[in-house]
C-alpha cells in the first residue's frame, strides 16, 4: 500500500521545468528543420528552372548558328532535320501558338534538347509549361513564357508567387519585373498582382505570376 502511494505521488509531480524546457527545444527544433527543409526544396525547384532555361537559351542560339534561322521558322526543316517536322514560314519571329509548338519541335528534333513535349511544350520543373513568342506588348526580342497554359500563345495564366519569381530574376537579372532579361508579363496578356509600380509586389500571396526570359 505504501508503495501504490509512493507511485502515485510519482505520477501527480508532474513534468519538472527541465522536462518541459527540453519538450519544447525538441518541439522547436522539429520545427525549425521542417520550415529549413521545404526552403531547401523551393530553392532547388526555382534553380532547376532556372537550369532549364539557361539550357533552352543555348540550344536556341546554337541552332540559329548552325541553321541560319530561328527554331520554329526553319522553312527547310523538313529536309535539314527530321522529315516528320513542319517547316517554317521564313518570317523570322515566333507569333502563333503553331509557331511556338514548331519552335519546341524543331530544338527537340535537332537534338538540341531531349525534353519531353506535352501539347506541343516543355514542362517546367514547378510545373506548368514554356511557351516562347516575338510578340510580347512593348517588349522587343524573343521570350520564354513559363505560365500554367496558354490557349493562344496570347493571354498566359500565373504559375508562381511574386517571392518565387522576385528570387528567380534575382539570381539571373537585375530583380527588376519590368527591365532586363527577365521579366514579369504584366498588363493585358496576364492575370495577378505581382507588380507594384516598378517593382515587385512581395505583398501579394498568390501564384499567379507570369515569368519572361528573353532568349535575344
Amino acid at each position: 500500500m505504501k508503495k501504490a502511494r509512493l507511485i502515485l505521488k510519482e505520477v501527480n509531480r508532474g513534468f519538472s521545468l527541465v522536462e518541459v524546457a527540453i519538450a519544447l527545444l525538441v518541439i522547436s527544433l522539429i520545427a525549425t528543420f521542417s520550415l529549413k527543409g521545404k526552403e531547401l526544396i523551393r530553392t532547388a525547384r526555382l534553380r532547376a528552372v532556372m537550369e532549364q532555361v539557361e539550357t533552352f537559351r543555348i540550344a536556341a542560339n546554337s541552332f540559329m548558328e548552325k541553321y541560319g534561322a530561328i527554331p520554329g521558322d526553319l522553312q527547310n526543316a523538313k529536309e535539314l532535320i527530321d522529315e516528320s517536322l513542319e517547316n517554317g514560314n521564313g518570317s523570322g519571329e515566333i507569333l502563333s501558338k503553331e509557331d511556338a509548338k514548331r519552335f519546341w519541335s524543331h530544338l527537340n528534333k535537332s537534338g538540341l534538347i531531349s525534353t519531353e513535349l506535352v501539347n506541343g511544350y516543355p514542362i517546367s520543373k514547378i510545373g506548368g509549361y514554356f511557351s516562347v513568342s516575338s510578340n510580347i506588348r512593348g517588349k522587343s526580342g524573343t521570350w520564354l513564357i513559363l505560365s500554367k497554359g496558354t490557349g493562344d500563345n496570347r493571354n498566359f495564366s500565373g504559375i508562381m508567387s511574386t517571392e518565387n519569381a522576385y528570387y528567380i530574376d534575382r539570381i539571373m537579372d537585375n530583380g527588376l519585373p519590368l527591365e532586363g532579361d527577365v521579366q514579369i508579363l504584366k498588363g493585358q496578356y496576364a492575370s495577378g498582382e505581382c507588380v507594384s509600380g516598378s517593382k515587385y509586389n512581395l505583398k501579394n500571396k498568390n501564384e499567379d505570376c507570369v515569368i519572361l526570359f528573353k532568349i535575344w
